[in-house]
């Protein structure tokens, strides 16, 4: 049955990005005419945000988060070790919100284990669809009810991703977007997410009875790729809709752009090749050969970051030389990762 809805939705998304644009905005009316009743959707959808610190960022987030929340939605926050207390931030006005729950971790344990606190709150609660937030994106009308309509169109779906737009001013909050959402352009197909394109967790829903896995809370960043990996290895149904879209605040000055590209780099191996438990001699071995093919490595990663940005616009070609740039950058922490698998663990 999903095989044939998506065949529809290629027919519907085919061709020009006038076209697409053009069905996204029938299927979004099409999903917001569809009503679901009240007590049918009682305690079904919760929206779980992570957060450490950074409370002015989280504060815009719930302003759009309070906006267009339906009454019988809930809205978790899971405080990772914050260092400033939320009374005295701009938050506290938030706190006494009914549909507000507050979840507080004494110590900072990383975002996997953040999300795994909120799944066994879920679990415990009844909830059956999870909408997973990070706390520097903004949502609009018809977030939450998009993301149970598509759940109740592809019933037998695990996972959906919806469609995720940058935002920042200069190169490197572009850069930024270019290599974080290469996998989630909207006004692009609906498709089933399989082999190296993943899906990321923010704008990500999930139907909690059809799994039982957590995040690897041993992962400092990475944990959404290896999580949609065990997902799709299992079975299960994972699948890209261009809707709803989120809106992300990129990264805009040349540090923070870099330390991300960095840590990204790290995990790499323990992502992608992690599993194999290899000893020091064959991480060596595994060291050198990678150090000898790296600048293919950076230039084959390059390649399939730009494929999706070039089907939407051949213009982005222009910012092939950049991202091979970043790639190489990116391609060393991978040699570091390789040699101190640690680095990318808590």
């Amino acid at each position: 049955m999903i095989l044939k809805h998506i065949e529809i939705d290629r027919i519907l998304f085919k061709r020009s990005y006038g076209t697409a644009l053009f069905s996204c905005f029938i299927r979004k009316l099409i999903l917001m005419s569809t009503r679901i009743s009240t007590s049918d959707r009682d305690n079904k959808c919760c929206i779980l945000i992570p957060f450490k610190d950074n409370h002015h960022i989280l504060h815009e987030c719930l302003t759009t988060v309070i906006s267009h929340l339906p009454i019988e939605a809930k809205v978790l926050l899971i405080d990772d070790g914050s260092e400033v207390s939320l009374a005295s931030s701009p938050l506290a006005k938030f706190l006494s919100h009914p549909q507000i729950i507050l979840l507080h971790h004494a110590v900072n344990l990383g975002v996997a284990t953040a999300r795994n606190t909120g799944l066994s709150w879920c679990r415990s609660n009844d909830i059956e669809i999870l909408i997973l937030l990070d706390s520097d994106c903004l949502i609009s009308a018809g977030f939450v009810e998009t993301h149970c309509q598509l759940h109740t169109e592809y019933p037998d779906v695990t996972c959906i991703g919806g469609g995720i737009q940058g935002v920042g001013e200069g190169i490197w909050a572009k850069l930024d977007g270019l290599m974080s959402w290469f996998t989630s352009i909207p006004n692009t197909p609906i498709r089933q997410v399989s082999g190296v394109y993943h899906i990321p967790t923010t704008n990500m829903s999930l139907k909690l009875s059809h799994f039982d896995r957590l995040f690897d809370p041993q992962l400092r960043t990475g944990e959404d790729v290896v999580f949609v990996r065990q997902l799709i290895k299992a079975g299960l149904q994972v699948l890209y809709s261009p809707q709803p879209v989120i809106w992300h605040f990129d990264r805009t000055t040349f540090s923070d752009f870099l330390q991300h590209q960095w840590r990204w780099g790290l995990h790499t191996y323990a992502v992608r090749l992690g599993d194999k438990q290899w000893n020091d001699v064959q991480r060596f071995l595994f060291g050198i050969l990678f150090a000898l093919c790296l600048p293919a490595f950076a230039l084959f990663c390059t390649t399939l970051n730009m494929i999706p940005w070039l089907n939407r616009s051949i213009s982005n070609l222009r910012y092939f030389p950049a991202l091979l740039l970043v790639y190489l950058y990116k391609s060393i922490a991978v040699l570091v990762g390789i040699c101190n698998p640690s680095k990318a663990l808590h």
